[in-house]
């Protein structure tokens, strides 16, 4: 189980830890594409190794996001937009994450693959199994 606090209620002030509108677009983009048909725990769990990237990775979220070959739906053209209702849950997911603390994963892979890395496994939620270095 992920080391996240998931509440009914969103948890603030957000305002002074969201760095532009831009930036907390792309976010909400990567948990939608990463992790859709996901739990909310698992989107968060997205969101919160995209933030988990920052400063290490690249200094912004955006970079971390388009970083070649980390996110597999940035390296395809994208045909089809974001739902409303998919996109009040991905942003949901990352307004929780940018508030939570105590989940250390850097990476993540969804089940069907088998990468050959040397990090640690975390947890498994959902179809995603999540490593730290």
């Amino acid at each position: 189980m992920i080391a996240l606090a998931i509440s009914t209620e969103l948890m603030c002030p957000l305002a002074p830890k969201i760095p532009s509108k831009t930036e907390f677009r792309c976010l909400v983009r990567n948990v939608y594409y990463e992790a859709r048909g996901e739990s909310l725990e698992g989107q968060v769990a997205v969101a919160k190794v995209t933030l988990n990237r920052l400063n290490t990775h690249a200094p912004t979220i955006c970079r971390v996001v388009y970083q070649p070959h980390q996110f597999s739906w940035t390296m395809k053209p994208i045909t089809k937009g974001i739902d409303k209702q998919a996109w009040a849950i991905a942003e949901r997911a990352s307004l929780i994450a940018y508030n939570s603390d105590g989940f250390d994963a850097t990476y993540y892979h969804n089940t069907s693959v088998r990468p050959k890395w040397g990090f640690t496994k975390i947890t498994q939620i959902g179809n995603h199994i999540f490593y730290r270095p």
